[in-house]
């Protein structure tokens, strides 16, 4: 459609890491509720990739994310999530 941007789809997902390998299905339960697609890649690790609608730039992405991450934080305060890349 003329006029409207086009948004870039991510052949890769954003990988993050948990503090305790037992709070990783609530924090893909928890992303999964707001506009990701979560898998499990490791003991404590996940990857997640923006469902639509996905942020117009990598930056965006990166602080989407990080703010999602401190909310689920500070509702889990004995455990800690860190985006490891993007």
């Amino acid at each position: 459609m003329a006029g409207l941007r086009q948004f870039r789809r991510r052949p890769y997902g954003i990988k993050i890491q948990l503090s305790d390998s037992s709070m990783a299905e609530d924090l893909a339960e928890f992303l999964r509720g707001l506009c990701f697609e979560v898998a499990a890649t490791g003991e404590r690790t996940l990857e997640a990739r923006f469902r639509e609608p996905i942020p117009v730039d990598d930056a965006a992405a990166r602080r989407e994310l990080d703010l999602y991450l401190r909310v689920w934080e500070a509702m889990n305060p004995d455990a800690w999530a860190t985006r490891v890349s993007y």
